[in-house]
């Protein structure tokens, strides 16, 4: 399995995390086009993936993480919004896990 490199939209950008509290915890979840498409990969469209990182409640993407996860490198999603929501899907996976 390979790695994913996040391709930002200008030199300055910043990462743009959106949040969601999930039983106690803050899911952040960023996405980004991938930078590499793999074109081995079926599908149309443009390459999505996505971070994820769980922190306690009331902290920040940039705090110290409980839990963290990227998207499967072999997999994309065709769309922002579907990387986004699978990408809360999995942080709050990770949460249950606990």
């Amino acid at each position: 399995m390979g790695t994913i490199t996040l391709k930002r939209a200008s030199k300055g950008d910043q990462q743009q995390w959106k949040t969601q509290e999930y039983h106690g915890k803050q899911i952040h979840v960023c996405t980004a086009l991938r930078v590499d498409e793999n074109k081995a990969l079926p599908g149309h469209g443009q390459q999505w993936d996505f971070k994820v990182r769980v922190t306690e409640n009331g902290t920040g993407p940039a705090a110290g993480e409980r839990a963290s996860a990227g998207s499967d490198p072999e997999r994309f999603y065709s769309t922002q919004a579907v990387a986004e929501d699978l990408g809360f899907t999995k942080g709050r996976e990770l949460v249950e896990g606990m």
